[in-house]
């Protein structure tokens, strides 16, 4: 089970700003687009059937046998805490693989495995969005995808009566 410790600020996937250059608009689009931006982000949030903003989650394993345990967020850029069973695990305890999402128990210097007790993890995921502050990590391909639905939404509404 995955539960939001603290969601995102904003789900924006671009800014009225990126939206107008991206699109060659002028200043007098800043109010529809504004209007557009949320719906367009939802829009393709929903089509990629995951969240991209980044937020801190907590996620429970109710029986994690076997090797590893594969992260419902990704990318996992910090892992706060791990517990298992009643047993907080030390940075010591465990490997996060970032190219695959796994999450390993670690005994000495060889991948163990999880026995039958609850895990619980703790970590931050996503990605930071253009309206966050300084750079960015979120894909472009994602933002252009957000500003062509925009772009669509725009050119709907004065093409259609």
């Amino acid at each position: 089970m995955l539960t939001v410790i603290s969601p995102a600020a904003s789900t924006a996937l671009t800014t009225v700003a990126r939206a107008t250059a991206i699109l060659g608009l002028d200043a007098s689009h800043a109010a529809a687009l504004a209007l557009a931006i949320p719906m367009a982000s939802q829009a393709v949030v929903d089509h990629c059937r995951r969240p991209f903003a980044q937020e801190a989650v907590r996620e429970v394993f109710d029986n994690p046998a076997g090797r590893g345990v594969l992260l419902g967020r990704a990318p996992a850029t910090a892992i706060t805490g791990v517990t298992h069973g009643e047993t907080a695990l030390t940075v010591d305890d465990w490997r996060y693989d970032p190219a695959t999402g796994l999450l390993q128990p670690l005994v000495g210097a060889f991948v163990g495995c999880w026995y039958a007790a609850p895990l619980t993890v703790e970590y931050t995921a996503g990605y930071t969005l253009p309206a966050d502050t300084g750079s960015w990590t979120l894909p472009a391909a994602v933002e252009r995808a957000a500003v062509l639905l925009i772009g669509a939404m725009l050119d709907a509404t004065e093409r259609d009566p």
